[in-house]
């Protein structure tokens, strides 16, 4: 806004938006600025806001033109690093373990609300997405059937596909959301402590993980990756991926089917150490080291 909000959009050119991309890079849109929402915003800028910015602002045009008010997308041509697959992921049922046992002894301590604790232990059990959890409001859940529906405004794929999204709840969710202070069919399910907004959880999530002594660039996105990664190489279908995830592309759960086909390679070898040492002796070869199958205590791949 600072940088471009002045120019007539059918007037903006490359240039300017890589000038603006530039700005916001060196810091120079930085500041605290009030918002409705929580009061107050600090705004940092660099390399991965600039880049975000170049393709909300992308995002912004192609939809201008596909609307029929403009012709051109100034943004399109602007170059972004490409980000990297989000690959750190929860590895197995000692980090889960980890993870339920901190929440647990930080809600007992009173150092985070028991209402942010359910929300993340929700997002771990089910996969959903953090906005869909925090979003979530009575009308949507049905513990008789177990089941959450969204509607398409309710979540990231609908507004594309006009659908609603299911999310099945085992047990225990069921029982996460049914000890939730009840309240009409409109009101949030996680209701934040004050205020009209959603419940905030990426703050106490960093204080979760680093006491839980996960991975530092596992975020609350990571617990749906890893349910969708585990969920693989359990030997999930696409199709069945798909609808877990509520992913609108089959290309995007894709390759959580690509890294299930990885692991179980790599777990192959492992477990194959042990009898190669010993066919590579009986042929008469010198005898090879034996790989000790021990579990990698993180896994940083999916």
């Amino acid at each position: 806004m600072p940088q471009l909000g002045a120019k007539h959009a059918d007037l903006l050119t490359s240039d300017d938006v890589r000038r603006a991309q530039v700005a916001i890079k060196d810091g120079k849109t930085a500041g605290r600025f009030k918002t409705v929402a929580r009061g107050l915003a600090k705004v940092k800028g660099g390399a991965g806001t600039a880049d975000k910015s170049v393709l909300i602002l992308r995002a912004a045009y192609s939809w201008a033109i596909s609307e029929g008010i403009l012709e051109d997308n100034p943004a399109a041509a602007v170059k972004v690093a490409q980000p990297g697959q989000r690959e750190t992921i929860m590895g197995g049922s000692d980090d889960y373990a980890q993870l339920f046992r901190t929440l647990s002894k930080m809600e007992n301590e009173h150092r985070i609300r028991s209402t942010v604790a359910d929300a993340i232990r929700l997002i771990a059990l089910t996969g959903a997405r953090r906005g869909e959890v925090v979003g979530m409001k009575w009308e949507h859940v049905d513990l008789k059937s177990g089941l959450i529906t969204l509607p398409p405004k309710s979540h990231k794929t609908g507004s594309k596909t006009g659908k609603p999204r299911h999310i099945g709840l085992p047990t225990e969710a069921q029982a996460i959301i049914a000890r939730q202070p009840k309240g009409e069919p409109g009101d949030y399910v996680f209701r934040p402590s004050k205020g009209k907004g959603t419940l905030a959880i990426a703050k106490p999530w960093m204080a979760v993980r680093e006491e839980a002594n996960l991975p530092d660039n596992l975020g609350l996105h990571g617990l749906r990756h890893s349910l969708a990664s585990h969920l693989a190489m359990a030997g999930a279908s696409a199709v069945e991926l798909m609808e877990a995830m509520g992913h609108k592309q089959v290309s995007t759960t894709q390759r959580y089917i690509h890294f299930a086909e990885r692991a179980r390679s790599t777990l192959a070898e492992r477990a194959a150490s042990m009898a190669m040492a010993g066919m590579n002796e009986a042929n008469g070869k010198k005898k090879a080291d034996v790989v000790q199958l021990k579990k990698p205590r993180k896994s940083k791949s999916a």
